[in-house]
């Protein structure tokens, strides 16, 4: 309509905490982001590369620790059995009043209805949705309804390079096996299995 509004204040990221909840590949680029823009990391891995850890200075806590601490949590795990709707209503409520969740990983990850009735609340001061559930989902599904959510289509990593970067990533993998060596692309999700593994 032509006028230039700017009565809206932002939520600065400087000087913020972030929780990552999963610091594997995609985790530890996040921290490096927002070591960018002057924010705290905080993590919650079972498995942290120690070395990434003490370079970039991120505390490595428990996902409660992690909740009560973060103004902006987001979530880089894979989905199974241990994660299904890891964050709940006992888990939102442990966030602080005013803090923000990110979720670009898998939509299994959040209980929808308990994120809704948290932002509902005001408990939650918004929440930044690649995933969800059901993709795509119902056009009046409540989430899409909320001023304080913004939903994308399951796009986070979908750009011209990331597109080619997983293809070529998962075509070397393929041909180091191949060839008798682990692949060390870091995308494994499981490199547990190495200990076992006859190349």
């Amino acid at each position: 309509d032509g006028i230039w509004r700017r009565s809206a204040m932002h939520l600065p990221l400087r000087g913020k905490t972030l929780g990552i909840v999963g610091l594997g590949r995609i985790g530890r680029s996040v921290a490096q982001r927002a070591a960018a823009f002057g924010m705290r990391v905080v993590t919650c891995e079972k498995f942290p590369d120690a070395q990434f850890v003490a370079g970039s200075k991120i505390e490595v806590m428990d996902l409660d620790q992690l909740l009560t601490m973060a103004d902006y949590v987001t979530l880089h795990t894979p989905l199974g059995p241990e994660t299904r709707e890891l964050i709940n209503v006992r888990t939102l409520a442990l966030m602080k009043p005013g803090s923000v969740l990110i979720n670009t990983a898998r939509g299994g990850l959040v209980n929808e209805d308990d994120l809704l009735a948290a932002l509902r609340s005001g408990h939650l001061a918004g929440a930044g949705l690649d995933v969800l559930q059901a993709e795509p989902p119902p056009v009046d599904h409540p989430l899409l309804q909320l001023p304080n959510v913004v939903v994308t289509p399951h796009i986070a990593s979908f750009d011209t390079q990331g597109v080619e970067d997983m293809s070529v990533g998962a075509a070397r993998n393929i041909v180091d096996i191949l060839q008798g060596r682990w692949p060390t692309g870091g995308a494994l999700v499981n490199p547990e299995v190495k200990a076992t593994w006859r190349g």
